[in-house]
């Protein structure tokens, strides 16, 4: 790779557009990346991509083929453990029966008559359709059956293929020069492990799976890091010796699942009764079945109020239009949402396909499932974790409505199962994942200038404190405040403190706490200790100017009399309305210097900011009105207004 020299993070997101889940996770960390680190660079990058388009037009009319109608065979093609697959890729082994068949089926597909933009090859055709030759065989070598030609040549041309495609990533490597790889599906994420390993890449890895359970394809040497679903999911063995490193984030979900509505503000948003049991069918971004179940269920339980996602099938969604005269005030229907948390949060029940996330949608929502069909696969891990957890099951489509009508007898049961699936649910993986990522992007920057044996040590505590930061924040529910800034509240409990401008705050007031967004002081511009510290300043006063925004809009920050926060900055500040207060010498006031040094080590982006800090515990106060004086856009004493 060439040398690059710059301050913003470079990501690159690895998925497959086969199956909206790994595509949907790819772009809520997307969107929790820029969140995390606006400079950053950020570059999403299909699997699909890689190949010629007819031949992924092809393969991706095979897989809709192998899912609907025969779920048995995809069940035994998945099946096949990473080690025939890698001895498949190198030409050690024939090719097996299971994916024989699905080969032939594929040889059978037409070209795409209106492909996308993409890669067009003519080598990859050329390969493909004698691929398509051997399977169909029609390849006739004289002395040598036509099985034997197929068992000995289609591994061959499938590792050609895959290598080909290896030599197409490389090259958009070289081109985007990421800081870290980031892959959500296992395809891609095999496919950079490949090239990382035989091309000796250092640049670190993170795997994303989105099912609650690990293939053994994920295991690939080169990841560094897998942040999984749950903290149940675990791989069956271990990886060049020593098992692989996790990290229970949740999978990466849409922002508007981290805090999704109660349900009465859901149904109200949606202009959905308030009263009667309402059950939401998916039929995942396909759309598949559920004009059919919608009719079963309708007819079925006369009581039952029906929301129905199609997806973007407008047939299904033209079907259902038509059941709404037939059905009339108990049928709603939608087509593909962005926002589908409201859907989640309105209903008492899910009925969908259990795909890994839609699962965890559900759960960070507080909804059991109950799954009709299953493409086994990955989909029997995630019906294992509903089992297993009593908050959901499968059920076949004639005793769906049975099933449903027991569920929804019982309010109490039903709610007790609403809240396990509630505890299990993780709502925030896409930005505890992207500072993941962000924390991996900074070793490899620095890595060449520090020595190896303290970068991991500092990689470590780096690690263990944002776990720490995320748990805090989670803990005291700290709203984030611009880029520089999170918020919170408590009850002050020292004594009156009376501020110059006549303020008071007394035992019993209510008064914010201000905390440092340690991951962003990560990424701040280390060029040099002046060059960090006025990037800081400009973060930390557009922050403050948001919270005196804020404290005028939401009712919950404008009852809070000031605002309170402990650093290491000294006196600094007065010109903006702080009040500092050094802390007496004790031994907290020396544990907290200790832990500032050991945050200004972790998170400093310089060798020269490290050097120059000085570390005085100072507790900093600013009453609402200094707040307002100072930081108001509106306000005389703007300190960004002209003198």
């Amino acid at each position: 790779m060439s040398e690059r020299k710059s301050a913003a993070p470079r990501v690159l997101l690895l998925t497959s557009s086969l199956g909206s889940g790994h595509w949907r996770a790819a772009q809520a960390l997307v969107i929790a990346l820029r969140e995390t680190a606006p400079d950053a660079t950020v570059e999403l990058l299909d699997f699909w991509s890689l190949m010629d388009v007819d031949i992924a037009y092809a393969l991706r009319q095979t897989y809709l083929w192998l899912v609907q109608q025969h779920p048995e065979r995809y069940e035994q093609l998945y099946q096949l453990d990473e080690r025939t697959w890698r001895d498949l890729i190198d030409h050690k082994v024939p090719l097996p029966s299971a994916l024989a068949a699905v080969m032939q089926q594929l040889a059978a597909q037409p070209a795409d008559p209106a492909a996308p933009d993409g890669v067009v090859s003519g080598l990859d055709r050329w390969l493909f359709r004698l691929l398509c030759a051997v399977l169909a065989r029609r390849v006739h070598v004289p002395g040598v059956t036509n099985a034997n030609v197929g068992g000995r040549l289609a591994p061959i041309l499938i590792g050609w293929g895959w290598l080909r495609m290896a030599w197409r990533l490389r090259a958009r490597l070289r081109a985007f020069q990421p800081d870290v790889v980031v892959s959500t599906q296992m395809h891609p994420a095999a496919l950079f492990s490949f090239v990382k390993t035989r091309q000796r890449l250092q640049i670190p890895a993170l795997g994303v799976p989105t099912d609650f359970g690990m293939h053994d394809f994920w295991l690939r040497p080169g990841t560094d890091l897998y942040c999984v679903p749950h903290a149940s999911v675990a791989p069956a063995r271990v990886v060049n010796g020593k098992p692989p490193r996790l990290l229970a984030t949740g999978i990466p979900l849409m922002p508007g699942f981290r805090d999704p509505p109660s349900q009465t503000e859901a149904r109200l948003r949606l202009q959905i009764d308030l009263e009667g049991p309402l059950v939401l069918l998916l039929g995942g971004g396909l759309g598949l079945g559920v004009a059919e179940a919608a009719e079963r269920l309708l007819q079925a339980l006369p009581e039952l109020q029906l929301l129905v996602l199609c997806g973007h099938n407008a047939s299904a969604c033209a079907a259902l239009e038509r059941l709404k005269a037939r059905f009339a005030g108990r049928l709603r229907t939608h087509g593909w949402t962005e926002q589908s948390e409201l859907f989640f949060r309105a209903a008492d029940l899910v009925v969908g396909k259990p795909g890994g996330l839609t699962v965890a949608e559900a759960l960070a929502c507080g909804r059991p499932l109950l799954a009709t069909s299953s493409l086994r696969g990955q989909e029997s891990f995630n019906l294992r974790f509903l089992e297993q957890n009593g908050v959901g099951q499968l059920v076949a489509a004639d005793e769906l409505p049975a099933a449903l009508s027991a569920w929804l007898a019982d309010p109490t049961e039903l709610a007790r199962t609403q809240q396990r699936a509630l505890a299990l649910g993780l709502r925030d993986g896409a930005r505890q994942i992207a500072a993941a990522a962000l924390a991996l992007a900074q070793t490899h920057r620095t890595s060449v200038a520090q020595p190896a044996a303290r970068e991991r040590l500092r990689l470590l505590a780096l690690r263990g404190m944002l776990r720490v930061d995320g748990l805090y924040q989670r803990w005291h529910r700290l709203q984030p405040v611009g880029e520089m800034l999170y918020v919170g509240s408590s009850r002050y409990r020292g004594p009156a403190i009376e501020f110059p401008d006549g303020s008071r705050i007394v035992p019993g007031d209510q008064v914010g706490t201000l905390h440092l967004n340690n991951a962003r002081v990560l990424r701040l511009d280390g060029q040099s200790a002046r060059h960090a510290a006025q990037h800081f300043g400009r973060l930390f006063l557009d922050s403050m100017r948001l919270l005196a925004e804020r404290t005028r809009s939401d009712p919950l920050l404008a009852q809070l009399v000031g605002f309170q926060a402990v650093s290491w900055l000294g006196s600094r500040g007065q010109q903006f309305g702080f009040c500092p207060q050094p802390l007496p010498a004790s031994a907290r006031t020396q544990l907290l210097k200790a832990y500032f040094r050991l945050i200004v080590w972790v998170f400093a982006p310089a060798a020269q900011t490290r050097a120059a800090a000085r570390l005085e515990p100072t507790r900093y106060w600013i009453s609402h009105a200094q707040l307002q004086r100072h930081f108001a856009s509106d306000h005389p004493c703007d300190p960004q207004a002209p003198p």
